[in-house]
């Protein structure tokens, strides 16, 4: 009891993840504090992290000067915790980004005060992580017919692949083939693991 305005704790959150850029299909680890500067304990506080739906997150906690909470889980953080004046807690979450995630990845964490604790300065209470999502991708290309010497008036088949090994997804690349002005050809696409392509041609 402060002045006899009842239990009054000054609480904070931060949350970084050391980076602006995160490359789709890779990983971010976000560190999460959460503090307590008083001059009463927080005990029941509430930490949330609703994360992107393009993020797949794992977490662990520690506490520190008394501070505690849960000390492992996984997808949205929605924890209570407890916070005596100069404790805190960190959470350190380890997310893997969609492939297929574009544009800015915008996480926040909030931290609320118990039922009657009164938190003076609320403005502290909620950290936005923000990072421009980049997209990377190796692609690559293999073309065989299977044979080092062609008959005049036969006829050869060539196999091409293109392939992509990530970490992003590639979604209209250009795969391009001019013949020699020699051969008349056909062709037919197949996909494989999420690959589409035009059925056929000519």
């Amino acid at each position: 009891d402060v002045d006899g305005l009842g239990a009054i704790a000054d609480l904070s959150i931060t949350k970084t993840d050391g980076v602006t850029t995160a490359t789709a299909g890779g990983s971010v680890t976000y560190t999460i504090v959460v503090s307590n500067a008083g001059p009463s304990t927080a005990t029941g506080a509430t930490v949330a992290d609703t994360f992107p739906a393009s993020l797949t997150c794992t977490w662990t906690c520690v506490g520190a000067g008394g501070g505690t909470c849960t000390a492992s889980g996984s997808g949205n953080i929605n924890q209570s915790v407890n916070l005596p004046s100069g404790g805190s807690v960190t959470y350190t979450a380890s997310c893997t980004i969609s492939a297929a995630a574009t544009g800015t990845l915008s996480n926040t964490a909030t931290v609320t005060a118990p039922g009657g604790v009164t938190d003076p300065v609320p403005g502290n209470n909620s950290a936005t992580d923000s990072d421009t999502v980049a997209a990377s991708a190796d692609l690559s290309i293999t073309k065989t017919d299977g044979v080092t010497t062609a008959t005049a008036g036969g006829s050869v088949t060539y196999t091409i692949t293109a392939s992509n090994a990530g970490p992003s997804n590639a979604t209209g690349a250009t795969v391009a083939d001019t013949f020699p002005a020699s051969l008349t050809c056909t062709w037919t696409c197949v996909g494989a693991g999420g690959g589409t392509c035009t059925a056929s041609g000519s």
